[in-house]
């Protein structure tokens, strides 16, 4: 069972089989993109869950919040050069360069999620990076879908930044924007 499905099931959601274009997504974006990632945006669309944690998705078609967060991002990078500290000792993800940073959500705490993009191995393979508003970049060797999971439904996972699923009576939903 894939983990975007235990997330399913764990929140109760049904899957929306969404459209995504995801061709014309991977180009504004310059790399190919993990296919848990997009199993999950075909199946939640965009939303939040359990009030805490917006992953950047597709509502269908072109859209994408993640490529439009990753545009904002290299613009911010650009315009106010003092942000690329941010993405120390990575570096933001750029088309064609080997890797960096490619933040996939955010929670309403200021805790930040991404990739470490390896344009040298397949996206699968990328590790999850998170973030408190405060700290320094923890590595976590898991899948996207894995870590969202484990996060928000797996009581034995110790967490991250203070947050993690705390028992069996925890309400786990997810919101959906559209």
């Amino acid at each position: 069972m894939s983990w975007v499905t235990q997330l399913v099931e764990a929140v109760g959601w049904h899957s929306r089989n969404l459209n995504v274009e995801w061709a014309a997504i991977e180009t504004r974006l310059g790399t190919q993109l993990p296919a848990d990632y997009r199993d999950l945006c075909q199946t939640f669309g965009t939303g939040e869950f359990c009030d805490y944690l917006t992953v950047y998705a597709s509502a269908g078609g072109a859209a994408s919040e993640l490529a439009d967060s990753q545009e904002t991002n290299r613009r911010i990078t650009v315009e106010h050069p003092v942000v690329v500290n941010g993405y120390l000792p990575y570096g933001l993800y750029q088309p064609g360069e080997q890797g960096g940073i490619l933040q996939w959500g955010a929670s309403i705490q200021g805790d930040e999620f991404a990739w470490l993009v390896d344009s040298s191995t397949a996206p699968e393979t990328w590790p999850v990076l998170a973030r408190d508003d405060a700290g320094e970049w923890q590595r976590f060797d898991m899948s996207m879908g894995e870590f969202l999971y484990r996060l928000l439904a797996d009581e034995t996972f110790e967490g991250f930044g203070g947050f993690g699923a705390v028992g069996p009576t925890t309400p786990r939903f997810f919101t959906p924007r559209s």
